[in-house]
């Protein structure tokens, strides 16, 4: 004989199924993540008893309009705000979301790709990641940027500019600005 289900044998039903959806849209979700690629570190010799380091090898790349420039390892071009200091960002919040400082994980090394000369240092930001430097300059990706060889960037708000491979400032014509909608960093943020 066939019974009607009733209010509780159909949540004995639908709580399996909406246990798998649930697991489902989390795996999903964390799939999707965000549109900034994550640096890729790798394994280097041990720093010592029991302990490793990482590190993380920064590119250069040769863009048109302002010549050879540092990217990050996933080829991004990299930037650097003008109103940070050696040693502080300026640009937190909603400003680091639409330049995502370039940053590692906690124990890596910074890198500098082949024939560039200078230091890279890291400085501890108000999250307490450390974001990577070179030349006292600190670095970061712009969102307005979808593939390598972009430098839609440049000259935003007469603030953001690519930085060379040698660590001059700015690269390329800063006379040249631009302020895109949305996408500054100086005023605002």
């Amino acid at each position: 004989m066939n019974r009607p289900l009733g209010l509780r044998g159909w949540a004995q039903l639908r709580t399996p199924g909406l246990v798998v959806a649930l697991v489902s849209i989390a795996a999903l979700a964390a799939a999707c993540g965000t549109s900034q690629s994550s640096p890729t570190t790798t394994a280097t010799p041990s720093t010592g008893p029991g302990g490793s380091q990482t590190s993380l090898t920064l590119e250069a790349a040769t863009l048109p309009k302002v010549g050879s420039v540092l990217t990050g390892p996933n080829g991004m071009t990299l930037y650097y705000f003008t109103t940070d200091t050696s040693s502080a960002s300026s640009c937190t919040g909603q400003c680091a979301v639409v330049w995502p400082p370039l940053v590692v994980p906690a124990g890596s090394k910074p890198l500098l790709p082949s024939g560039t000369t200078g230091t890279l240092t890291l400085v501890t930001r108000s999250d307490g990641s450390n974001q990577v430097s070179y030349k006292g300059h600190l670095l970061y990706y712009y969102q307005g940027d979808t593939a390598r060889g972009q430098d839609k960037g440049q000259g935003v708000d007469g603030t953001w500019f690519v930085l060379g491979t040698s660590g001059n400032t700015p690269v390329g014509n800063p006379a040249s600005t631009t302020s895109p909608g949305g996408g500054g960093g100086g005023v605002g943020f």
